[in-house]
């Protein structure tokens, strides 16, 4: 009789659960399917992004509306309220948001691939003012408590995750600790040129920027190459879970496609990130994809110690 009651409560507690999961998915496949990305400096990327949206309306006939964020840490709070159906998130912000207690309903599906070919396409270049007595990496932790420290921005994944995890590997566990100031300098263009004028000394950006400033002879002689990280791999695009299988699927066919289908919102895409501009096509990942970049840059205890101490 127990048994039969309590087999009787477990199968009433499975209908409920499960037509309450039909009438949440039912929900978000009512709804406009929100696209959304995070703002770089003064660009909020939506005229990147549209053509996209555009395109997914076009394809899985649905209406596709896009959103802009104004912090890589406000995307990531917005995706753990669900407020995001498509995201087109950095490197450091998936993996804050699998760092963070929060849950998110959402999954990566497809990455933008670099061409096998491509050399020097995403990096981080640590740089010192010419002036400076740091000439190389292991340099940095003799002269650290003397110096001045820039990195781009909180949620930047070559401006701060990256230098961060080298910084450790030569001992310093806590820049803010170690370093005489840490700060922030936005954007990367205002990083390098900061240690130029000599106004810190010692800077973490993104290669495309550091490469992009010493073409001029002038620029170059005013800073020095401390160190070069390996390639990052870029970010992923998570899809809501929620959605139902079919929908997940047209949208991944749909960017799979989308270097032969229409280019031209490929390349849009592409110019809202300095770091893709050598990609040229969506390729299907899945969580696993990110292991070899966590592996190859130090123990995974520092990567969760950096993870921590800028999760919610």
């Amino acid at each position: 009789m127990k048994k039969g009651f309590l087999f009787l409560i477990a199968i009433l507690w499975f209908l409920g659960f499960n037509a309450f999961s039909q009438k949440k998915q039912q929900v978000i496949e009512d709804r406009v399917l929100k696209l959304a990305t995070y703002q770089y400096a003064d660009n909020n990327r939506i005229a990147n992004i549209s053509p996209l949206a555009a395109f997914l309306t076009e394809k899985i006939g649905r209406k596709v509306e896009v959103k802009s964020y104004p912090t890589v840490h406000s995307f990531i709070q917005a995706i753990q309220r669900n407020e995001v159906d498509i995201a087109l998130i950095n490197t450091f912000g998936y993996l804050l948001l699998e760092a963070s207690k929060e849950t998110y309903p959402m999954k990566p599906f497809l990455a933008l691939e670099v061409a096998p070919e491509a050399v020097d396409n995403y990096k981080t270049a640590i740089v010192a003012h010419a002036g400076s007595g740091i000439n190389k990496i292991e340099d940095i932790k003799e002269y650290a408590s003397k110096t001045r420290l820039l990195l781009v921005a909180e949620g930047s994944t070559s401006g701060n995750l990256v230098p961060r995890l080298a910084l450790t590997k030569i001992g310093i566990v806590d820049a803010e600790k170690n370093f005489k100031e840490v700060a922030y300098g936005k954007n990367h263009k205002l990083t390098i040129e900061a240690v130029a004028n000599g106004n810190v000394d010692l800077g973490a950006m993104g290669s495309t920027e550091y490469f992009k400033f010493t073409e001029s002879p002038q620029n170059k002689a005013k800073i020095k190459l401390v160190w070069m990280s390996p390639e990052i791999p870029l970010g992923p695009v998570l899809i809501n879970n929620a959605l139902t299988t079919e929908t997940k699927a047209h949208i991944s066919r749909t960017l799979l496609e989308l270097h032969e289908l229409q280019p031209e919102s490929l390349l849009a895409v592409k110019n809202g990130w300095s770091e893709a501009k050598q990609a040229v096509k969506y390729i299907r990942i899945d969580a696993d994809y990110y292991k070899p970049f966590e592996k190859q840059l130090g123990k995974r205890a520092d990567l969760q110690k950096i993870l921590k101490q800028f999760a919610n």
